[in-house]
């Protein structure tokens, strides 16, 4: 199977690639944002899945979060929709997305062109809204806070808590990963609309009816 995954340089993609390069079955082809939309217009005809993990999460100018989030996802489903292709997409959101803010608004635009996409071409599409993510190869001060804590605590840094009343909803990122393998490798085999926990964070899965 080809599989493509934007993004290819951020935490949760490494973890990914990871996993899946272990896989002789499994060819990837990877994107990130030094790539030509050219090449991507170029990978987007050859794969059969694709993982879309591309976004902005910490730009200068707020306009950043909707070219990376928002504006890629709309030129990826462009593309498949003028190929005639029926590509199944993952994409990673966020539960911020139900927020007020920037970034939250940028996804959940995101989230409704991924599927308006799945309802134009009767395809598969999973949307992850994910909380925060810990685990290997985050970046302090950029991922995670877990991450930002434990760099830290070893090198005898104070540690900010914001509110101490917050309970934060964390998710280690091998269980994000194996999730969305599962849906690579073992998609739904009925119709299912729903967003549900998975430990921690929510999944929207679209399966059209055949």
């Amino acid at each position: 199977m080809k599989v493509l995954i934007t993004g290819s340089d951020g935490f949760i993609a490494k973890n990914l690639i990871e996993h899946l390069k272990r896989d002789e079955d499994t060819k990837l082809y990877l994107y990130n944002k030094t790539d030509s939309l050219d090449m991507l217009g170029a990978y987007v005809k050859e794969v059969d899945f694709i993982f879309h993990l591309a976004g902005v999460n910490r730009p200068k100018d707020a306009k950043e979060f909707y070219k990376g989030n928002s504006d890629l996802t709309k030129t990826i489903t462009n593309m498949l929709i003028k190929e005639n292709k029926q590509t199944p997409i993952l994409l990673s959101s966020s539960t911020q997305s139900e927020l007020d803010n920037d970034y939250g608004k940028s996804k959940l635009e995101a989230e409704k062109l991924l599927i308006n996409y799945a309802e134009q071409t009767n395809t598969n599409i999973f949307i992850y809204k994910l909380p925060n993510v810990f685990g290997k190869w985050s970046k302090p001060n950029y991922n995670s806070v877990i991450s930002t804590w434990c760099h830290n605590i070893a090198n005898d840094l104070d540690i900010q808590v914001n509110d101490k009343n917050v309970e934060l909803n964390l998710v280690y990122i091998d269980d994000v990963v194996n999730k969305f393998i599962k849906c690579l490798k073992f998609p739904p085999s009925i119709q299912i609309i729903a967003t549900r926990p998975y430990k921690g964070f929510f999944s929207l899965t679209i399966q059209p009816i055949t």
